[in-house]
């Protein structure tokens, strides 16, 4: 009987820590100004955003436009970067500066592995 007892509350248990370990997709974002790294000129809104659940979805939002990644690590949004580099000099951007191309892949990549890691460890189920 008591083995009943034992297995009976182990279960229940497991169970309620299985139930509070679901996780809610909630959102994360930061954004950055790179008015700086492509020398863009005061009338060019240069702020990008970055958001991801750490789960299943991450992208950069710039001027009204989401650029998806290809997954939740920073390495999946090359072409997300690129995307919005191109975008800022079609802006008026110069990106004449020495290495400011580089340098704001640099920051956005940056960026995103912060954000990443901050919601992988708020997260204590992962």
């Amino acid at each position: 009987m008591k083995a009943t007892k034992y297995f009976f509350m182990l279960a229940l248990a497991v169970s309620i820590s299985f139930i509070s370990c679901e996780t809610e997709d909630t959102e994360s974002c930061d954004a950055e100004n790179l008015s700086d790294d492509f020398n863009c000129p005061t009338s060019v809104d240069a702020v990008a955003t970055f958001c991801s659940d750490g789960v299943n979805n991450s992208y950069y939002t710039f001027g009204g436009t989401d650029y998806q990644c290809t997954g939740v690590e920073a390495s999946t949004c090359d072409a997300a970067i690129q995307a919005i580099g191109a975008k800022l000099i079609e802006a008026g951007c110069s990106g004449k500066k020495s290495g400011s191309i580089d340098a704001a892949n640099i920051k956005l990549t940056a960026m995103a592995e912060k954000l990443l890691e901050e919601v992988r460890t708020k997260s204590l189920c992962q």
